[in-house]
C-alpha cells in the first residue's frame, strides 16, 4: 500500500458496500453527514494554447464528493509527504477550479506553512495528521511511528532497520483539520 491509498482508506472508511463509513474524515472536509464520492474521476477539460487552437485534457482529482441534497460537488486533492510537489499540485486545483465550484486541498500537517498559499488562491485547505503503522518484513511486528521515514523494529530481538524490509501497513491516529 502506498501512503496516498492509506489516505483514501482513512478519509473515506468504506463500509462493506463501499459507502462513506462511520466516522470517515470525508465527512469533516465535506460539511456533510451522508457524502456520495468518486475516486479517480476523469474529466474533460477545454484549454486554449493560444488565442486560436483548443485542445482537449484530461483532469482527475482525487476524490469528488458529491453532496446529494444541494447537488453541489466538491473536487477534492489530496497530497500526501513522500512526493511533495507544492507547484504540481497548486496547478491541479487550479485545473479543476474551471470544473468545480467548490475546490478542497488536504496536505500533510509538516507542510502547513504553504496552506496560506492555497488559500491565498481561493482553495480550503484541510491538514491531515497520523501515526504510520510499518510491518517489519523479518519478524512480522508493527511499529507505529510519525512522519514518512520508516522505523526501526520495535521487536528487541529483531532490531531491523534496513529501510527495504517495512511494509506501509496502516494508519492511526489520523485527523484533518481545516487551516483557518
Amino acid at each position: 500500500m502506498t501512503m496516498h491509498d492509506e489516505l483514501i482508506l482513512e478519509l473515506i472508511k468504506p463500509n462493506r458496500h463501499g459507502e462513506v463509513g462511520e466516522g470517515a474524515l470525508i465527512i469533516k472536509v465535506a460539511g456533510n453527514k451522508n457524502p456520495k464520492y468518486n475516486l479517480e474521476e476523469p474529466r474533460d477539460y477545454q484549454t486554449r494554447d493560444d488565442a486560436v487552437n483548443r485542445r482537449w485534457s484530461l483532469m482527475t482529482p482525487d476524490i469528488t464528493v458529491t453532496i446529494p441534497i444541494e447537488r453541489r460537488e466538491i473536487a477534492i486533492e489530496l497530497e500526501n509527504d513522500i512526493h511533495w510537489d507544492f507547484g504540481h499540485s497548486l496547478r491541479q486545483v487550479k485545473k479543476y477550479k474551471a470544473q468545480f465550484d467548490d475546490v478542497r486541498v488536504i496536505i500533510p500537517e509538516g507542510y502547513k506553512r504553504f496552506a496560506s498559499l492555497y488559500k491565498n488562491e481561493g482553495f480550503r485547505v484541510y491538514l491531515w495528521n497520523a501515526m504510520r503503522k510499518w510491518e517489519c518484513l523479518r519478524c512480522g511486528a508493527n511499529t507505529l511511528k510519525k512522519g514518512p521515514v520508516q522505523p526501526k523494529c520495535k521487536n528487541k530481538k529483531c532490531g531491523n532497520t534496513s529501510r527495504n524490509e517495512f511494509r506501509l501497513v496502516g494508519l492511526k491516529d489520523a485527523d484533518v483539520e481545516e487551516f483557518m
